[in-house]
């Protein structure tokens, strides 16, 4: 069965409360197993909930905004008034926070971030991580190694040409910040980066998990972007891939097709079953960790 389910803001559109809980709670009681209920409620551009005025009085900022008006003590409150809501609402995992580094206001990452250097944005990841623990919520980072200057991954191909070391200087920091205040999910981007794996996207290259893995010792969760993103579509049995690369959890839309590579693969021994009974087994510990189960 799914392991769990993304709502999106058609999904939320014009439901009240009550509604949204109904649709949430309607797919835990046909589930054998509790779902996780994930959505990405970063604030300022990406708003699925809170564009829905039934749901919030107001949008949540963006990192950026937050920072401005009030520094890392808004940015505490606000991770807390969302996460309060967010539980309320019967959802349990947030694609959130962005912590990647951009300090140029024409890139493509930039609105969606704290707008600030690597040090601040460190700062960020750890105070988003903290602020979210015991409401019920888990919070992602994303999207490793660091999206950079980039261009927009849900159009097509992008190489990240920058050097090894420059993304490990830059990039890396805010995930080892998050990740060593108790960060319990971390979300792989599509760019390429050239200078680590060069045949590859991030999210299906076994170089850059093991550089989450072993460089920065990350035990949890670890999440590809949504496959059907322009980057990946035109990649054969990227599933499969993905699950071979080191990702835990799969974004997908076309589940079935998913599904029967993954049972091909299986079939045909590109699998061994007893990687999938791992990588299930992981996320079982995580909901029962989260008290899911």
């Amino acid at each position: 069965q799914f392991g769990g389910f993304i709502f999106f803001e058609k999904d939320f559109k014009d439901k009240s409360k009550s509604e949204v809980k109904k649709m949430i709670n309607d797919l835990q009681n046909v589930s054998k197993i509790p779902i996780l209920t994930a959505v990405d409620e970063e604030g300022g551009t990406v708003v699925r909930v809170s564009s829905n005025p039934n749901l919030a009085s107001n949008k949540f900022l963006s990192p950026r905004d937050l920072y401005l008006s009030g520094g890392f003590d808004k940015i505490k409150e606000d991770t807390v008034n969302k996460s309060l809501l967010l539980s309320e609402l019967g959802l349990n995992l947030n694609l959130a926070p962005v912590v990647d580094v951009s300090t140029n206001s024409s890139d493509y990452m930039y609105n969606r971030t704290l707008g600030e250097n690597t040090e601040l944005t460190s700062t960020y990841a750890k105070t988003v991580i903290n602020a979210s623990k015991g409401l019920g919520v888990s919070y992602t980072l994303k999207h490793f190694p660091g999206y950079g200057n980039n261009k927009d991954t849900h159009n097509g191909v992008v190489n990240d040409n920058r050097s090894y070391d420059e993304i490990v200087k830059n990039d890396l920091p805010p995930f080892e910040a998050g990740i060593n205040e108790g960060a319990e999910a971390v979300l792989i981007s599509h760019n390429t980066v050239t200078n680590i794996d060069s045949s590859n996207p991030a999210s299906l290259s076994v170089d850059i998990h093991n550089l989450l893995r072993n460089k920065l010792g990350f035990t949890g969760i670890i999440i590809t972007d949504d496959l059907a993103m322009g980057a990946i579509s035109s990649i054969n049995n990227a599933t499969v891939k993905a699950i071979l690369a080191g990702n835990d959890l799969i974004i997908t839309t076309d589940y079935e097709e998913s599904f029967n590579d993954v049972k091909d693969a299986i079939n045909n021994y590109t699998i061994d079953e007893g990687l999938i009974d791992k990588l299930a087994f992981r996320v079982l510990a995580w909901k029962y960790y989260k008290g899911l189960i």
